[in-house]
């Protein structure tokens, strides 16, 4: 009886301590989150958009995605093609195709949100022609809506993560709210 009672109480410390660890750290947030306007590009690629090179493993796996959705043209830093495609209920992969050259680069997360064409400003997440920046967010599932947002510069052929942080669904809401005031 006396084990049982210190299982339950440990039990009952550690759900307390649970809660506060689910909520961003107070400091996470201080620095504000990358903007798509902060990373432009110099150029947009106006050209004829190249096959994707299928020349290594995953890309052979995912060759139709990347040859169909590759030839709409550039939609992310000016030359470059957001590819993506599910992998289960709210989940995706993503790749991105150089319409010039039809390289193949994959972000350094492999399962991410299934994510949106244009910026979608209650879950940070996002990419546009005009901008270098790429947002990717993982949802937790849990009640309060919280995911990671994985900040990428894509400069120089290369995914350089300038922040990842842990938000809320209804604090990135309410962020909107005060940015539209």
């Amino acid at each position: 009886m006396r084990r049982l009672l210190k299982v339950l109480f440990l039990s009952l410390v550690a759900s307390v301590a649970l809660v506060g660890a689910d909520s961003p750290a107070q400091g996470q947030r201080s620095a504000p989150l990358p903007r798509f306007e902060d990373y432009p590009v110099r150029q947009i690629y106006r050209g004829r958009v190249a096959p994707p090179r299928i020349d290594h493993r995953r890309a052979r796996l995912y060759r139709t995605r990347l040859r169909e959705d590759s030839q709409a043209g550039p939609n992310f830093a000016g030359r470059y093609t957001v590819v993506h495609w599910g992998c289960g209920t709210g989940c995706a992969q993503v790749a991105v195709v150089d319409a010039r050259t039809g390289r193949v680069y994959w972000p350094p997360v492999d399962y991410v949100d299934i994510p949106h064409p244009d910026v979608d400003r209650a879950r940070h997440s996002g990419w546009r022609l005009d901008s270098r920046l790429l947002v990717l967010t993982q949802s937790h599932y849990d009640r309060y809506a919280s995911y990671t947002a994985f900040y990428y510069l894509f400069d120089n052929n290369r995914f350089r993560l300038l922040r990842k942080v842990e938000l809320r669904g209804d604090e990135s809401m309410d962020e909107d709210a005060e940015g539209r005031q």
